[in-house]
C-alpha cells in the first residue's frame, strides 16, 4: 500500500468539479423535499387522528376532585 492510500493525510482534501457538486446539490435537496413530506404527512395525520376538536379543548383543567 502506498503512503496516503486509503487513508486520510493531514491537510489533504478532496476537490469536487462541477458535476459533482451538482449532483451533490440535487442530492441535498432531495433529501430536504423528502424530510420536509414526511414532516407534512405527519402533521396532516395527526390532525386528522385528532379531528377539529383538537383546538376546542381547555388547556388546563380546572376541575379538582
Amino acid at each position: 500500500m502506498e503512503l496516503g492510500e486509503g487513508k486520510i493525510v493531514e491537510g489533504e482534501s478532496v476537490e469536487l468539479n462541477d458535476k459533482q457538486r451538482r449532483a451533490r446539490r440535487l442530492r441535498n435537496i432531495a433529501i430536504a423535499l423528502c424530510l420536509f413530506a414526511l414532516v407534512a404527512v405527519f402533521y396532516t395525520a395527526t390532525i386528522v387522528k385528532f379531528g377539529p376538536r383538537l383546538m376546542d379543548r381547555p388547556i388546563i383543567s380546572l376541575d379538582t376532585k
